[in-house]
């Protein structure tokens, strides 16, 4: 009888590791099921199939996690675009679903929460535990539990605290003590930096003295604050439809800070949710690793020197655009070029990518690269060829890439006589995280630039 049980209980393991292997080398949200299709326990993984099948190594399990693969007859996996994505799904799945073995499993040491708290501007904290029926939590020093709300439980605190430190680049709070008399004369360093929108933790008197628009600015904050909620309670869909709709009617409307505004949430939320897990390893090694594969494509025997071109406007307005350097796939920070754009106040990315290689080449004293990448898509790289070869530089390779397919696009001259694209989410991962790195820092400097000419004076 006990042969025929353990004989049963290897045969159902290795049809769930046959499943495993099934499954996709990607980011997402795993499932063990029981028999009756319940689920048991619910993970996440930066790599589903290596982390599903790491639970079927000999001696690689504590006993309870053992015995949840010995409880399960069935895997399934939902994929997702990242890990960060992978983080909040899980999150909403364990809350929602209750399994009984992640709650066996929980520890007060891994699993985190977000706090918000309930005041004119709420603080946003880290915890490992919410306030249990009695309870003080011991990260709510100032306010009372009462007055808290939580979002969770998240199983990496690593991760979530780098997701609200990139949200709060796109939606700024305040991280001040809320201690009484502990208001500033003026405003923070988080305000000067632009993660805070500094009304916040301002004494009342001295808020219209430094902030005209304070009133304006308390809604933005509650704006904020509803917006961080949504994006980690796994609502990403909605908030960028409210953001795109805002920032259309802004535009309309001509309130060009607004719609920029807008915009930059917009852009830097699909930044944030477009990591990849390579984006954790070791940076420098993989963007020369990633040179390597942009010079076999371009024909090149190596890359030294690589330029990146970028805009950024409002349908138009105030266009400027902006050039980066990476010499052996490091930040040539004091080489970076920007560009106020000559062209006139109408969208025209194409025109405005070829103006701004034209006036890049006729600085004769910057040192032409082996390669340009022009952020964009078939028409930007024409126009940045145009420019080339209206000036007669013919040893330069180029290409654009476009980054809602993350493509490649390639001329003729890189050896394929009618040019093509290449999808990067396919090939190497060291080539696309250079070329994103590098097209990210282009856009991170055309768009700080924008904003710079935005200020009012």
């Amino acid at each position: 009888m006990i042969v025929k049980a353990l004989n049963l209980l290897y045969n159902t393991t290795m049809v769930i590791r046959k499943q495993a292997l099934k499954a996709p080398s990607a980011p997402g949200v795993y499932f063990f099921r029981n028999g009756d299709g319940r689920v048991i326990y619910i993970g996440k993984a930066a790599n589903l199939r290596l982390r599903l099948l790491s639970y079927f190594r000999p001696d690689s399990l504590d006993p309870r996690k053992r015995a949840m693969v010995e409880e399960a007859v069935k895997l399934d996996w939902q994929e997702t675009g990242s890990d960060i994505e992978a983080l909040i799904l899980e999150s909403e799945l364990i809350k929602k679903n209750r399994p009984k073995h992640n709650i066996v499993m929980r520890d007060d040491k891994r699993y985190f929460y977000v706090a918000f708290t309930k005041e004119k501007f709420p603080k946003i904290f880290i915890t490992h535990q919410p306030k249990r029926q009695g309870g003080q939590s011991r990260a709510s020093s100032w306010t009372k539990p009462d007055f808290v709300q939580y979002l969770g439980p998240f199983t990496d605190g690593g991760a979530i605290k780098s997701v609200l430190k990139m949200l709060q680049k796109a939606f700024p709070y305040c991280r001040c003590s809320g201690r009484k008399n502990s208001a500033h004369q003026r405003p923070c360093q988080q305000a000067e930096l632009g993660r805070c929108l500094g009304v916040c933790c301002l004494k009342k008197e001295k808020a219209a003295e430094f902030y005209p628009d304070a009133d304006e600015l308390k809604k933005l904050y509650a704006q904020n604050v509803s917006s961080i909620k949504k994006v980690l309670s796994g609502r990403l869909k909605k908030i960028l439809l409210e953001l795109k709709k805002e920032m259309n009617g802004s535009a309309r409307a001509r309130n060009y800070e607004k719609a920029a505004r807008a915009r930059d949430q917009i852009e830097a939320l699909e930044n944030i949710f477009r990591h990849k897990t390579f984006l954790s390893r070791d940076d420098q090694s993989w963007k020369e690793k990633g040179l390597k594969y942009l010079a076999d494509i371009l024909g090149l025997k190596k890359i030294e020197r690589l330029e990146a071109f970028d805009v950024s406007n409002i349908q138009g307005k105030m266009p400027v655009g902006s050039m980066v350097v990476f010499v052996n796939g490091t930040e040539a920070k004091n080489e970076y070029k920007r560009f106020r754009i000559r062209l006139g106040d109408r969208p025209n990315d194409p025109a405005m990518i070829k103006e701004i290689v034209e006036r890049r080449l006729k600085h004769k004293d910057w040192p032409l690269p082996q390669a340009m990448i022009m952020d964009g898509g078939k028409t930007q790289l024409g126009a940045a060829l145009f420019a080339l070869r209206q000036h007669g530089v013919l040893s330069v390779k180029t290409a654009a890439l476009a980054k809602r397919e993350e493509e490649l696009y390639l001329p003729p001259q890189a050896g394929l006589p009618d040019g093509r694209k290449i999808a990067l989410k396919e090939g190497p991962e060291p080539l696309l995280h250079l070329l994103a790195s590098l097209r990210n820092e282009a856009h991170r400097f055309a768009v700080s630039y924008h904003r710079k000419l935005r200020r009012p004076s």
